[in-house]
């Protein structure tokens, strides 16, 4: 419900209307960047084997992709898995 509340005070704000100055004093203590660190709890070593996983498995289905290059149903599906999991790293 504070979400909620601080979002109605967002938009009130962007519009131009008038907000509480207790409401509006808290929630210019809370920023996107907060919210983001505060659920984006990942350990670097954990991004790095993200990131591993893949673009090994980005790579290896793209590669995989040209052995099917006749089939144009799975050469697509292949290669455009392919290219999301490498772009997704």
């Amino acid at each position: 419900m504070e979400k909620m509340n601080s979002a109605v005070e967002r938009m009130k704000m962007l519009v131009g209307m008038e907000v509480d100055e207790e409401e509006a004093s808290a929630q210019q203590s809370d920023s996107f960047i907060d919210d983001f660190n505060r659920n984006c709890t990942l350990s670097t070593t954990q991004r790095f084997y993200g990131f591993a996983i893949c673009l090994a498995s980005g790579l290896a289905c793209t590669l995989l992709s040209m052995l099917v290059f006749f089939n144009p149903i799975k050469f697509g599906i292949a290669f455009t898995l392919g290219n999301l999991l490498a772009l997704g790293r």
